[in-house]
């Protein structure tokens, strides 16, 4: 997702029209060029892996535009790559409270949970989560589900390498 589409668009093209009409805006403003390019170079930056510059990026985006799910999951990809997994968790809630259907949110937030040593509370995320595409990380995660509830999961340290290895394996399959 290096060139992110600019999700405003249709608001600037009817901006003019709503402004003669007198009428306010429903949706978020148009993106400026500006947050264009700081969301092609936070993009840039994460596909790197360059996490902390790549959050800061993401972080102007958010002041721009805060209802927009890819950059709050990547955001909080960026956080929990850098170990901040409790603010990666809000990102990722975030991320999810704004499209309930952003299946790699709940891939990651429920990695996360695994950080935090709730590994009980991946399960209903990992449920949820299916991507055709990555069939290494649906079945790591089936694995580690069923070992779960099955009490006989390995420790979350185990567990959070193994799903991560998985979508290593997986290559760009996962956001």
């Amino acid at each position: 997702m290096a060139d992110k589409i600019d999700k405003s668009r249709r608001s600037f093209l009817f901006g003019a029209v709503r402004r003669i009409k007198n009428e306010k805006s429903d949706g978020p403003e148009a993106s400026t060029a500006e947050a264009i390019d700081v969301t092609r170079e936070a993009n840039a930056l994460y596909v790197a892996g360059e996490w902390e510059a790549a959050r800061l990026k993401y972080k102007e985006c958010i002041v721009c535009d805060k209802n927009d799910a890819d950059v709050r999951y990547r955001c909080g990809v960026c956080l929990y790559k850098e170990g901040k997994y409790r603010q990666a968790k809000l990102e990722l809630e975030r991320a999810l409270r704004i499209d309930r259907e952003y299946k790699d949110s709940l891939l990651y937030l429920g990695l996360t949970m695994v950080r935090l040593e709730k590994p009980e509370k991946a399960l209903a995320l990992w449920k949820q989560y299916f991507n055709p595409l990555a069939v290494e990380v649906q079945r790591e995660l089936n694995l580690q589900t069923g070992m779960i509830e099955e009490g006989v999961a390995d420790p979350a340290e185990d567990i959070a390498r193994a799903v991560e290895a998985a979508i290593e394996a997986s290559g760009n399959r996962v956001g």
